[in-house]
């Protein structure tokens, strides 16, 4: 299970205005860390997990915008990808202690 890929776990939260509150999206990353069959230690290291991935999102598309020309999207929209990543980052982190209260 140490291989399972963080990013499935980064699709239940949300920092857009019109997603479920956190307290919602907590109990979508129960569910699927239950679905899972994830063990204690396991759940214990969950949103940290989250939370470098946010992070490694938005330094992969800073390093991507410094490479030379063709980029796979056009500089604003790298730009909003970076931003989007922090947000998500900020957001996730300021609701931890609900993520982390479920999976306790």
């Amino acid at each position: 299970m140490e291989d399972l890929d963080y990013m499935a776990w980064t699709w239940c939260i949300s920092s857009k205005p019109d997603a479920p509150g956190a307290a919602d999206q907590a109990e979508q990353v129960r569910i699927l860390a239950g679905a899972y069959g994830l063990d204690d230690a396991f759940r214990s290291r969950l949103i940290d997990a989250a939370l470098d991935r946010q992070m490694r999102n938005a330094r992969w598309w800073r390093h991507h915008l410094m490479h030379p020309s063709p980029h796979v999207a056009d500089d604003h929209e790298i730009a909003e990808r970076i931003r989007w990543s922090e947000r998500e980052h900020a957001y996730t982190l300021a609701n931890r202690r609900t993520f982390n209260a479920v999976l306790d």
